[in-house]
C-alpha cells in the first residue's frame, strides 16, 4: 500500500518545519510505503527552502508549487501529483502523534469498503481558541444523509477512487475563495450521497497548534464558515437536492435564535454564533449567482490509469 500524505501551506515557513520533523519522528511502523506531497500555495517567506531542506533528508518528500491562491486550489494539485492508493490531508500547524500514519494505514487495511476517514484532533495547548478540534473519544459510522461535519480537514484521508468518482475540492469554496469555507463538508457530503461510507476512528489523533487566541480570530472563522456553508448548500440545491434543501431550510429558520445569547451563556458563545449567522446571510445572498452547476474539479484517476 502506498499512502500520499498532502500537505498544503502558504507563508507559514517556522510552523511548517515543526510538521515535518514531527511528522518524520513517526514510528512508521505499519505494511505500506508513504511518500509527503508539500504544496506552497504561493509563498513568499522561506517555505520553499525549509521543503527542499527536508526533502534532502527525506526524499520521501516532494515539493509541488501551486500559483493560484486558495486551499481548494492547493489540494487539488496535491491529488494530481499524488501516486498512493490511499491520499491523507494534514495542515502545516499539526503535531501528528508517533503513531498517526501507522493508524490510519491499519484501519484502510482492515476494512476493504471504507472510503473515508477522519480522526481525533486536539489543541496543541491550552492557550488556543477552542475551535478547529474534535475530541470525540466514540468511534462512529456514517452513509448518507449524514453532512460529513465531524471531520476536521486537519486529519482526514481517503481512497483514491473517491476523488476519481465524485471529483476534487470545489475551488469556490475554502480558506482563500470568497466563500471561505466548508469545502470538506461538501467533498464529504458529495462522496456519501456517491454511496461511500465515512468513519470517525479516535485512535487517528493530530495535535493543532493553529494560531487563534483571540474571539476575533475565531469569529472571522465563523464568519467564513458560514458564508461556505451557505454556498455549499445552495450549489446542491440549484442541482435539485431535496435533502440540501431540507438543511437550507433548516438553517435559514434557525437564524433568529442564534441571535440570541442564553442564560448562563458566556457572551463569546453567542458571538460565535452570530459571526457564522453572518456569513450565512450574507452567503445566502451570493450563492444564487456565484454557485451555478457546474463539474466538479477534475477526476483523479488510480494510479496506473493516468
Amino acid at each position: 500500500m502506498l499512502i500520499s500524505v498532502a500537505l498544503c501551506t502558504r507563508n507559514r515557513a517556522a510552523s511548517l518545519a515543526i510538521t515535518l520533523r514531527q511528522y518524520f519522528e513517526q514510528r512508521f511502523s505499519g505494511d505500506y510505503a508513504h511518500e509527503l506531497i508539500v504544496v506552497d500555495n504561493g509563498s513568499n517567506d522561506a517555505t520553499r527552502e525549509v521543503i527542499e531542506t527536508c526533502a534532502v533528508a527525506h526524499p520521501q518528500v516532494r515539493y509541488v508549487h501551486e500559483a493560484q491562491s486558495g486551499l481548494s486550489h492547493a489540494r487539488n494539485a496535491a491529488l494530481a501529483a499524488a501516486r498512493g492508493e490511499i491520499i491523507v490531508f494534514t495542515d502545516d500547524d499539526v503535531r501528528p502523534d508517533p503513531g498517526w500514519l501507522d493508524q490510519i494505514a491499519a484501519e484502510f487495511a482492515s476494512s476493504p469498503q471504507l472510503g473515508m476517514l477522519g480522526g481525533r484532533v486536539l489543541l496543541a495547548h491550552g492557550g488556543l481558541q477552542k475551535v478547529s478540534y474534535q475530541p470525540s473519544m466514540e468511534r462512529q459510522e456514517f452513509a448518507f444523509p449524514a453532512s460529513g461535519s465531524f471531520v476536521i480537514g486537519a486529519n482526514m484521508a481517503f481512497r483514491r477512487e473517491v476523488f476519481g468518482r465524485v471529483g476534487g475540492f470545489d475551488t469556490r469554496l475554502g480558506a482563500g475563495a470568497w466563500f471561505a469555507g466548508a469545502e470538506e463538508v461538501d467533498l464529504f457530503y458529495r462522496a456519501l450521497r456517491a454511496g461511500y461510507t465515512q468513519r470517525y476512528a479516535p485512535n487517528i489523533l493530530v495535535h493543532h497548534d493553529h494560531d487563534r487566541t483571540q474571539i476575533e480570530q475565531v469569529c472571522h472563522m465563523e464568519f467564513s464558515y458560514g458564508k461556505g456553508l451557505s454556498g455549499h448548500l445552495v450549489k446542491h440545491v440549484l442541482c435539485g437536492d431535496g435533502v440540501a434543501l431540507r438543511r437550507l431550510v433548516r438553517l435559514v429558520l434557525s437564524q433568529p435564535a442564534r441571535w440570541r445569547q442564553h442564560a448562563g451563556e458566556d457572551c463569546e458563545a453567542a458571538l460565535r454564533r452570530r459571526a457564522q449567522s453572518r456569513g450565512v446571510l450574507l452567503g445566502l445572498v451570493a450563492a444564487p449567482f456565484a454557485m451555478w452547476p457546474r463539474a466538479e474539479a477534475r477526476a483523479f484517476a488510480a494510479p496506473g490509469a493516468r
